[in-house]
């Protein structure tokens, strides 16, 4: 797994974030936080995006899983 970087404001545990999920998905609409990184046992478990975001990353992932057409065989 690649390195992940998170600050402590986005870190919350598993118990944690299911008190405050309401307050977690308005700050991930409203861009006050890019993510929330769930963790369990001592070992980070999940992110949590915004479903904006979640688009973004699934666009630009078959952007690249395309055939590049201009490229001649």
């Amino acid at each position: 797994m690649g390195k992940v970087e998170v600050s402590n404001d986005e870190l919350r545990t598993v118990r944690d974030a299911m008190r405050e999920l309401n307050r977690m998905v308005d700050a991930l609409e409203s861009g006050t936080s890019e993510k929330f990184v769930l963790c369990q046992n001592n070992r980070m478990r999940a992110v949590v995006i915004s479903l904006e975001t979640f688009a973004q990353l699934r666009e630009a992932l078959s952007t690249l899983e395309e055939p590049n057409s201009a490229i001649a065989a």
